[in-house]
Formats: C-alpha cells, structure tokens, sequence
C-alpha cells in the first residue's frame, strides 16, 4: 500500500478509545478537518513511539538503579551493597545482578563448562542456550570494560552493577526493535502500538529477566509471516525458543490456521526451518555438556509452585498439597494441553477466520494462567500480544497497572513478617485481579472471534488480517 494510501487510512485512537480521547480533550483537542497529516518531518509515529519507549525503559532501569550500588571496602575494592533489604524494600529485585556471580559470568569460562555444588546435586546454567550465551557475551563486555571504569576515583559501581548496565542497554535495543516491528504489524491502526512503549510493565520488568529477546524474536517471526517469509519465521522461533520455551507456541496458532485453510506448504516451511535452528544451536552444547544442557528441564521438572502462581494462592488458603511437583507437573499439563486442543478446535469450527493475534494471546494467555511458574516478568510476553489481539484501551491499561502492582507487593510480602512484610492475603487479591483481568481478556478475544463484540482490527483493514500475507488475507475473506 502506498505511504499516502496509509496515512489516509490510518485510524486515530480519539476517534474509538474513549481513553485516548480523554487524554487527547486534555491536550489541546482532535486534529482539525482540513489538518494535513503524514506531512511532519521528523516526529513520525514511528519515532514518537520510539522516544516514548526509551522514556519508559529509562524508567525501567530507574526502578532497578537501588540493586547495582555498591560500597567499597578498606582494600578499596567495591562489592555489591544489598544491606537492609534494599532488593525488597525498594521492589529493585533482578535476577541480572546476583546471578552474574552465581553463574560464573564474573570469571573466563564458557557458562555451560561452570558448575557448583548445592548440598548433594551439581547445579549449572539453568537457562536455555541462547539465553546463556546472550548472559555471557554481555559479562565479557562487562569483564573488558570494568578495569577501564575501575580506574575512576572513589566510584561505587561494583562489577555486577556495570554487567547490569550492559545487559539493559542490549535489551533496550531488543524492545526499541520491537517497537518498531510492532508499529508495522498494527497497520492503519499504528497509535496501538503507544500501550506497548508506554506500558507500566516496561517499566516494571523490562530488566528484572531476560526475556526481551524471546519477545522479540516472537514478534519478528510474526512480521516475517506478514511479509510471506515463511522460512526467516521459523528461523525465528527456533531461536526464540532457544532462549525461552514460549516462542514455540507461535506454531500452534499457525498449525489451525493451516488446517483451517489447506495451506500447509508454508506452515511446513515455517516447522522445518524452526527445528533446524533450534537444533544447530541447541546440539553442540547437547553433545558437549549434556548434563549442563538438561539444567533447564530439570529444573523445571523439579520445582515447586512459583510465589504468584493461582496454585500458590489456593496453597496459601486452602492446604492441598499443590507444592508437590509431581502433582504440579500433570496438572498444570493437563489443563495447558486441554486448553490448546479446546483453542484449535475454537480456531477450525468458528465461522469468521480468526486472525493470528487472537490465537497466539489465547495459547500464552492459558499457558501463564495454567502453568506452575508465573514470574511475574513473564506478564511482559503478553503485552504486544494483546494490543495486536484486543486494542481495547479502557481494558489493557487497567490490566497492565494491576499486573504491574504485583512486583512491589511481591517484594514487600518476602521482607517476612518480622521485618513488616505484608500479609499474603493482600498479595492473593492482586493476583487474582491480575488473572482476572486476563480471563475478562480472554472471553472478549473469544467473543470478538464469534462475532459478538466489533473487531477494531479487522475494521480498520478492510476485514483482512494485518498479519497476514496479502493473499492469504484476501483467500481468507473470500472464503468467508
């Protein structure tokens, strides 16, 4: 579609989100009916949404600064300060800085060869491949640039804290990219895209984790599809998946559609190349350090509910033993498996082809809400997923404001009740809210597929998927 063909197509929040338009009155009023749009030179919606996701990862790194100060010692050497409590008082918990030490990234060494002892077990890197090797490239930057900055008179910045550094200016380049990859993939309605530079949740988890790579690479192979390049996108999941499990689940909502439209071709495409890059860069550390390469699984094999999990609230209330792992394994499988296939069948039997976005927010939305670990950064994945599935702005910001609350009481509930920690019914009613949240999004995602509620999407395309390849798009509206 030509430039000048977008622009004019392109739909003002003001005009369908009573949110935005509030806040729009408030600054001065609509854009005026003879107002030339696409004109500006410089502050394109594109940069405008650049700049306002720099502001809030700025943010995001702020949230942290408390957890990367040091103190030095009478030998002058600076070691990280967590005294007081800081990590929980000031909600500025990462697992970025402690593990720098924890995993062996402070000294030479591959991640994978390092290794410690935990009473009887042997423990290693517990994170998929890509994801210790991007920790690893990052601490040898860190390792290179540390005796330059040591050099500074009386500095407080221990090693960890510069590490933190240059972990979050990479990631910041991954969501800067997403940005820009998300602002493509909302088409005529690009000012969407403003809930996912502007939301709370970056500046609450952008650098508690590392998970903006897998979102990332999520996105990208979803504009890799939109551009009809099948292969580039399952290069994409199989890296994605190569630093976080979830990236894999993109393929389940490319499978019903592929079923629903008999073109399996590109779906296949799409499955190969996704398995051959997953295993080009997972089999070499298989091989090497298989015991270091099964950490993740057994980890996750072996552990617990996670703090803000619904099993965990209902444990915390009702006693049933749900912190057994065994029992936790299968039902959390079950219910996760039992709402893919109930997806897929939703997917293939619904009269109206359902769009990309709407499938991929209902198969992670069940896997957040079924499974036995919730980090309360895993939230992060659903935030471009849900504005390209839901653009509902009176919805997604309340959700995203409440998830966010669950940070802060979290860290305030682990100080203990004997350093005035919060009780942890306060706590179950924000996860709750937050699930609740995500349930009222997961029925109008249904209801929008049924033909019950408008589809903002849809109507501002002409009724054609925007993440879709023009002809698939168009086969899909002749069909239906």
């Amino acid at each position: 579609m030509p430039q000048q063909e977008q622009v004019k197509n392109r739909v003002s929040p003001g005009a369908t989100e009573p949110v935005a338009r509030d806040f729009i009155n408030a600054i001065g009023g609509p854009l005026g009916r003879f107002a030339r749009v696409g004109t500006q030179q410089f502050w394109t919606p594109l940069r405008v949404l650049i700049f306002t996701s720099l502001l809030f990862l700025a943010g995001g790194f702020l949230t942290k600064a408390n957890c990367i100060q040091g103190a030095r010692g009478s030998d002058g050497v600076v070691s990280l300060n967590w005294s007081g409590n800081r990590q929980y008082t000031s909600a500025c918990y990462n697992d970025i800085v402690p593990l720098y030490g924890g995993r062996g990234l402070d000294v030479p060494g591959f991640p994978y060869a390092y290794s410690w002892q935990e009473g009887d077990l042997t423990r290693y890197m517990e994170y998929p491949v890509l994801g210790g090797i991007f920790q690893w490239i990052c601490a040898i930057i860190t390792r290179f640039l540390y005796p330059v900055f040591d050099v500074l008179p009386f500095h407080t910045l221990p090693e960890a804290g510069l590490y933190f550094i240059v972990t979050a200016l990479a990631m910041s380049c991954f969501w800067v990219l997403i940005i820009r990859m998300v602002a493509e993939l909302t088409g005529n309605r690009v000012w969407d895209t403003v809930l996912v530079a502007a939301s709370p949740l970056v500046a609450v988890h952008a650098f508690t984790n590392w998970d903006i790579p897998s979102i990332a690479a999520v996105i990208g192979a979803m504009l890799a599809v939109k551009r009809g390049h099948f292969m580039w996108a399952g290069v994409l999941i199989g890296f994605g998946t190569a630093f976080k499990l979830w990236p894999l689940y993109l393929l389940g909502a490319y499978l019903v559609l592929a079923v629903r439209t008999g073109k399996f071709p590109d779906f296949l495409k799409m499955l190969g190349t996704a398995i051959l890059s997953w295993v080009v860069v997972n089999a070499p550390i298989m091989l090497i350090y298989p015991a270091a390469w099964n950490e993740f699984l057994r980890l996750n094999r072996e552990r617990g509910a996670e703090w803000t999990t619904i099993y965990q609230v209902i444990d915390r209330n009702i006693p049933l033993s749900f912190n057994d792992p065994e029992v936790l394994n299968v039902i959390s499988f079950m219910l996760f498996g039992l709402s893919c296939v109930a997806i897929a069948i939703f997917g293939w039997r619904v009269q109206r082809q359902p769009r990309v976005a709407e499938l991929v927010f209902l198969i992670v939305a069940a896997f957040l809400l079924f499974n036995k670990v919730w980090s309360p950064q895993y939230s992060l994945w659903l935030v471009p997923l849900a504005v390209l599935a839901l653009p509902k702005w009176n919805l997604l910001l309340p959700w995203m404001l409440v998830d966010a609350m669950v940070w802060p009481i979290l860290m305030w509930h682990m100080l203990g009740a004997e350093n005035m920690g919060i009780p942890h019914e306060i706590l179950d009613i924000v996860v709750l809210a937050r699930d609740g949240f995500i349930v009222a999004m997961v029925v109008l995602v249904i209801r929008q597929m049924l033909g019950k509620i408008a589809d903002p999407v849809l109507d501002a395309h002409a009724g054609l998927d925007p993440l879709l390849p023009t002809p698939q798009r168009a086969a899909g509206v002749e069909k239906h």
